[in-house]
């Protein structure tokens, strides 16, 4: 588990662009013992997890256990990040961009979007 979360907050760290320094005051906790969770070396008790886990916006499981590459889990922070951006549109622009995703995933999949 210790390598699972050093690679997600590997790519977490990289995916937002922070040193190490900025990365340890987002989540609260010292550089020294980032440095040890990134190297995985570290063993934080389910608290610190959780803890961090919020402070990243993310599923204490996702820290834990990982189960995606860094493709996957760049793609999917990407998806969070316009799953945000969408919850501050207001109800008939969310609406919109939702008829229109359709219509894109239905072009996607060589359908007709009958409405």
């Amino acid at each position: 588990m210790q390598r699972k979360m050093a690679d997600v907050l590997r790519i977490l760290k990289a995916e937002r662009g922070k040193s190490m320094t900025e990365f340890s005051k987002e989540l609260e906790i010292s550089r020294s013992t980032l440095q040890e969770y990134l190297s995985g070396s570290g063993n934080p008790n389910i608290a610190t997890v959780e803890h961090m886990a919020e402070k990243l916006g993310v599923n204490a499981s996702l820290l834990l256990f990982g189960g995606f590459s860094e493709d996957q889990l760049s793609i999917l922070l990407k998806l969070l990040d316009i799953l945000s951006f969408l919850s501050d549109l207001t109800p008939d622009k969310r609406q919109r961009f939702s008829e229109l995703l359709l219509e894109m995933v239905s072009l996607w999949n060589g359908d007709t979007c009958d409405g």
